[in-house]
């Protein structure tokens, strides 16, 4: 310490005060004493004593002959040992080695070390109360609707306990990492590593302009629903009307990238603390980037035939709402449903210690995949209602590109002023058109 203006007695015991562990070392000789015929040692240990009730004492004497110890360090070593578990040394470096040892076991004790898996570990300073029973209940209504069951009636605490993800220490209930990480709305507070950033760059390069970015942050389930959010609304859907039909043609099957998503947050590298996943759209394809290369034994070989997971217990909730396969059939029900669009399969990288997945999209050649398309991203425009008029406009308007103003429409199919106003408005109501101008000059045009 400096030099300062007070003296050593009330500053070291200051310090004592104020501090969680107390090593105290006893040799042969017991010291200088104070008036009170007390020395420095057994004054600070002492002192320990009374003001930090929860601390920790580690004791180290020094020899195994404790007839060469005065009188007085005797005595002292005889009240200690009482209350203290204490070890011997005879040399500088058992001494090192036994208080790092000691240490480590303390710090383990506490929960500040732990050789546990990164998703099966507790954190003292994060309580149950971090547990938001709103993200609990939404898990188990997306696993009830998921596996076709019901949502069970029963204490908040009991789900989490079927589910593994507490743990008991010291008397009181914790969340491990799991937990926090599915269900807590401060699981990037606590872990700040668990966010997505996501960006849409308008070319082909990672330097490209970027259009819209974000930082996506929470409890997993609330993360993947946001970055759906970002991709639809960044990623372009072509229509076209095909037999009586409108076909709704997205240009990537998001079944494939939610599957990519999920992979990524379940197996990335959490002890990684300052790496995010990185999202990027760009016009000719899309790359997710997880932290931590492969897992042992996986190559970008056998990766679709060999199984491994990072974090075991967040792949196992996430087969509880069957978002992940046990098999690990991830690989290739992204293959599959690539391949099942019309589009390449996905390509697997791995850069200097993280992973890439990157979907190639159509290009130009959207409209391509109309064959592809499944029933439900297709309407039937005659079950919506629509007349053969409408159902010829509207193919005009989204295959040709043509813009109708009422009065063409009244020409094109020679009919009154009222019925163009009707069939046009009925196409509006039915979300399929959109009007561009105001008063005369109103134009009916394509989504």
């Amino acid at each position: 310490m400096p030099a300062a203006g007070r003296d050593a007695v009330s500053t070291y015991l200051s310090e004592v005060k104020s501090n969680d562990i107390y090593i105290g070392i006893l040799g042969n000789s017991y010291g200088l004493r104070n008036e009170n015929g007390v020395s420095a040692t057994e004054l600070e240990y002492k002192t320990f004593l009374e003001n930090v009730t929860d601390g920790e004492i580690l004791l180290f004497i020094k020899g195994n002959n404790d007839s060469l110890r005065d009188s007085e360090t005797t005595e002292f070593f005889n009240k200690a040992k009482k209350l203290s578990v204490y070890k011997r040394f005879n040399s500088i470096k058992d001494l090192k080695d036994e208080i790092i040892m000691s240490l480590e076991s303390f710090l383990i004790s506490e929960g500040h070390i732990n050789f546990e898996e990164f998703d099966d570990r507790i954190n003292p300073e994060i309580g149950y109360d971090t547990i938001d029973e709103n993200e609990v209940k939404d898990f188990l209504e997306k696993r009830a609707i998921n596996m076709d069951l019901k949502v069970p009636n029963i204490p908040i605490n009991n789900i989490l306990d079927s589910l593994e993800v507490l743990k008991k220490h010291k008397g009181q209930i914790y969340p491990t990492t799991t937990a926090v990480l599915f269900f807590s709305q401060q699981a990037s507070y606590y872990f700040p590593q668990n966010e997505i950033r996501i960006a849409r760059f308008d070319g082909i390069t990672l330097g490209a302009p970027v259009i819209d970015s974000q930082e996506i942050k929470g409890s997993f389930y609330k993360i993947i629903d946001q970055v759906e959010n970002f991709f639809r609304r960044n990623t372009r859907t072509a229509h076209k009307i095909v037999d009586f039909k409108r076909v709704d043609i997205p240009k990537y099957p998001y079944s494939a990238i939610r599957e990519a998503i999920i992979n990524a947050i379940a197996h990335r590298d959490y002890n990684r603390t300052g790496a995010p996943i990185f999202f990027y759209i760009y016009d000719d394809r899309v790359e997710i980037i997880s932290p931590g290369g492969l897992v042992s034994g996986v190559t970008l070989k056998n990766i679709g035939s060999k199984h491994e997971a990072r974090n075991r217990n967040i792949c196992r909730i996430f087969h509880e709402t069957k978002d992940m396969e046990k098999l690990g059939t991830g690989i290739h029900k992204m293959k599959d449903d690539m391949q099942g669009y019309g589009l390449s399969e996905p390509e697997f990288r791995l850069y200097d210690k993280s992973f890439a997945v990157i979907f190639y999209g159509p290009g130009e050649n959207i409209l391509d995949l109309v064959s592809s398309i499944p029933a439900d991203r297709k309407t039937d425009l005659k079950d919506l209602g629509l007349n053969d008029r409408q159902i010829k406009a509207l193919e005009m308007i989204v295959n040709d590109g043509e813009s109708f103003t009422r009065i063409s429409y009244e020409e094109k199919f020679a009919v009154s002023s009222r019925t163009a106003s009707r069939d046009l408005k009925g196409l509006i109501d039915k979300n399929q058109i959109k009007t561009i101008g105001i008063g005369k000059n109103i134009r009916y045009n394509p989504l």
